[in-house]
């Protein structure tokens, strides 16, 4: 007599011959929550359980109960299976082994559209229609306590929304796009860049409250301007020596002559836009801290080099890369914001505390633009260093870096100096 064949059931047999039975779920069941279930060694009561959880499956196919950390099965034909299909082919799409949408994006996409499930994710696509999206955009301009959730947070579930239903229609899902033109400007740019003196006030704050891989990024993004997410990951084996054959050789010779042993150092990171691999120098008390953090990272064994210095315990180093490390850092970071107001208010430096309380890491990045451009840098060199493309460079230094009378002294300066050795050369060939 034939086997009856169980979904899902499946046996493994050990060595010693002994078979233990398991309830493995298929991959579309995996994605939404389903997990595996140990049955035990007893084949009756193997069958029988794995009856039970088909059961459970068929129900929430049907869309009726579930648990707790299953996901709710999207209807066919509605916002959250729009949504659903849209995070398959796009967000999670791979390619050459390597994700399409890099995984901080996708993350911010998934922000939205967590935003658009639960305003409309029940109801058919054609629900959705230009007034419902008006309305929707009311609302999150609103009262907080009426759903707002002010122009950024608006303006990107809106975009997203766009952006989701132009996939709808390219697969003929729709006829039309309610997202489009939905009547609320882009919010202007953020434009913060970092004075000296904020800079000096956060590092401090920072070793003052004993993290000292806090004081280290912000000195990274100052330094090297590269994104948030990439120092958290940045692992000891991205701190490397620079070898003589990847720049001029007076470059090498200035930075050499800057290393305490003689050999320049950098991270090796991989910039986005060009998908190239570039050894960024490092140097002065940004190599120190460095050098001070893999010492401890090492002890501590962990493999980056920014740790997360308060939640470490027996011996044990925490880091900040992984789950939910990165808003632990953010967290962290906003508690030195706040140490570095009180210090300032407590100083009466008052205009500084109002600036501090401005201050997002992430301005550390075009706040490292503007400070190379102003030290008469070229756009390609800066967007060497950052990874910026040269467009965006361009851009971030004539709309941010300030028209100071040293910027105008040093065009003065270089004017004359080019102009003496051009006169110079002409009469050596007169």
């Amino acid at each position: 007599m034939a086997q009856i064949r169980i979904p899902c059931l499946v046996p493994k047999t050990n060595k010693a011959g002994i078979t233990s039975w398991y309830w493995q779920p298929s991959k579309t069941l995996k994605e939404a929550g389903w997990r595996p279930l140990s049955l035990g060694k007893d084949q009756a009561l193997a069958i029988q359980a794995a009856n039970l959880r088909n059961a459970e499956v068929k129900r929430w196919k049907a869309g009726e109960g579930t648990l707790e950390h299953i996901q709710k099965r999207a209807q066919a034909g509605t916002l959250s299976a729009l949504i659903a299909r849209y995070r398959r082919d796009r967000l999670d799409k791979v390619e050459g082994g390597k994700r399409v949408i890099a995984q901080s994006t996708a993350g911010t996409y998934n922000t939205s559209l967590r935003r658009l499930e639960a305003w409309a994710g029940k109801h058919p696509l054609a629900f959705i229609t230009r007034q419902r999206v008006l309305r929707l955009r009311d609302i999150m301009m609103g009262p907080e306590d009426q759903g707002g959730i002010g122009h950024h947070a608006a303006h990107q579930t809106l975009k997203m929304g766009r952006t989701l239903f132009k996939f709808a229609l390219d697969n003929e899902m729709v006829e039309r796009n309610p997202f489009e033109k939905f009547g609320l400007d882009a919010p202007a740019p953020r434009d913060v860049v970092w004075s000296a003196p904020a800079r000096e006030a956060m590092i401090l704050a920072a070793y003052e409250c004993g993290r000292p891989s806090m004081a280290l990024a912000i000195m990274l993004g100052f330094a090297t301007g590269q994104r948030e997410q990439d120092y958290l990951a940045l692992s000891q084996r991205q701190y490397v020596a620079i070898p003589e054959h990847k720049m001029q050789p007076e470059d090498f010779a200035t930075l050499a002559a800057m290393a305490p042993n003689g050999i320049p150092m950098g991270i090796r990171v991989r910039q986005k836009k060009t998908n190239a691999w570039v050894e960024v120098p490092v140097v002065g008390n940004v190599r120190w801290a460095i050098e001070d953090n893999i010492r401890v990272a090492q002890a501590g064994g962990a493999a980056t080099i920014l740790l997360d210095d308060t939640r470490g315990n027996d011996g044990k180093a925490a880091v900040f890369h992984g789950p939910n490390g990165q808003k632990r850092f953010q967290h962290d970071f906003a508690d030195i914001r706040d140490e570095a107001i009180q210090a300032a208010i407590f100083d009466g430096e008052t205009e500084l505390a109002t600036e501090l309380a401005r201050l997002h890491f992430s301005d550390l990045r075009r706040t490292c633009v503007v400070y190379l451009g102003e030290l008469g840098m070229d756009a390609h060199l800066i967007a060497g260093v950052t990874g910026h493309d040269i467009d965006e460079t361009q851009r971030i230094l004539r709309v941010y870096m300030p028209r100071t009378t040293g910027r105008a002294a040093r065009a003065i300066a270089l004017a004359s100096v080019r102009e003496a050795k051009r006169n110079e050369k002409k009469a050596k060939s007169a």
